[in-house]
């Protein structure tokens, strides 16, 4: 779930301007996402054991408090909006977020712990997984269409970015682990094949709600961080994590490219995260640029 924010420098190539015609509106995102990108949800689920209210949270941002990002100072989507002069979106359980703030800009859906699969991190008790966020956006579709009417919303949420990157926790809150279910059902090839089939019913789904520019950000080497290596005696990468990864990711980038071929005046691409935090080195493991 601790996955280095880092990565998150990749989203910055989905980010363009939109403009509403009738409505003044700022470029809208609509993120959907792990801790990696959870800017306080988890923090308004009371009974979430996946919180980010220990020391050395959010020491590097704002009043140097923990405020219910996983990480010392900014998250992926906080990232993207000051590097290219964005406001932030608000997570969707902020009580300030409106109608007009979800037309200046978008929602930020993202979950620390939550993953593909529903099962994924359930141990966490609260957590939002992607079929959930995709029925928060649902609603929030809904509340748009309420404000604006159903041509002004379709044109609105057509032309908005939307940004999903989760994955890590399918494997590391999940799979890998043998308190769950889905690590004796399934071995390496047939798990990333259940993932890829549920990823694919999910971004129908996203596509049938309106959803036409997306990016799909794959995995980073989930094997290189120190809730892995610290399974292993030397402290070394786990490689069977790391090409867990590499095949989420290849499978994935194919599926994107069907989806992109045959949805109809959809934009949808795939992220490759995986080689921008590593340096190959010979025949030895990675080295993560962190």
């Amino acid at each position: 779930m601790k996955l280095n924010v880092r990565w998150s420098c990749l989203l910055c190539l989905v980010l363009i301007g939109i403009a509403i015609e009738g409505v003044q509106c700022k470029v809208v995102q609509f993120i959907f996402g792990d801790s990696l990108s959870d800017v306080g949800n988890n923090m308004y689920l009371s009974k979430s054991l996946a919180q980010a209210n220990l020391p050395f949270y959010g020491i590097d941002f704002g009043n140097g408090l923990p405020n219910g990002r996983f990480t010392n100072g900014r998250t992926v989507a906080d990232i993207i909006g000051d590097s290219t002069g964005l406001p932030r979106p608000p997570a969707f359980l902020d009580p300030s977020l409106t109608e007009d703030v979800i037309l200046e800009s978008g929602v930020n859906y993202a979950s620390g712990g939550g993953g593909i699969l529903n099962e994924t991190g359930g141990y966490f008790i609260q957590k939002f997984s992607l079929w959930k966020q995709i029925e928060l956006f649902r609603g929030t579709k809904e509340l748009i269409t309420n404000k604006l009417g159903k041509q002004a919303t379709d044109k609105f949420i057509g032309e908005a970015n939307f940004v999903v990157a989760l994955g890590s926790n399918d494997f590391i809150n999940n799979y890998l682990m043998p308190v769950y279910g889905d690590s004796w059902k399934y071995n390496d090839q047939t798990f990333v094949r259940y993932l890829m089939e549920t990823l694919q019913n999910q971004l129908l789904v996203l596509h049938n709600l309106g959803a036409r520019k997306l990016m799909v950000f794959g995995l980073g080497p989930m094997g290189c961080i120190p809730l892995q290596r610290v399974l292993s005696t030397t402290g070394q990468c786990q490689e069977r994590a790391n090409k867990l990864a590499i095949s989420f990711n290849k499978a994935a980038s194919q599926l994107l490219a069907g989806l992109d071929s045959r949805l109809p005046n959809a934009s949808f691409k795939f992220g490759d995260a995986y080689d921008v935090v590593v340096v190959p080195i010979g025949s030895e493991a990675c080295k993560l640029l962190y």
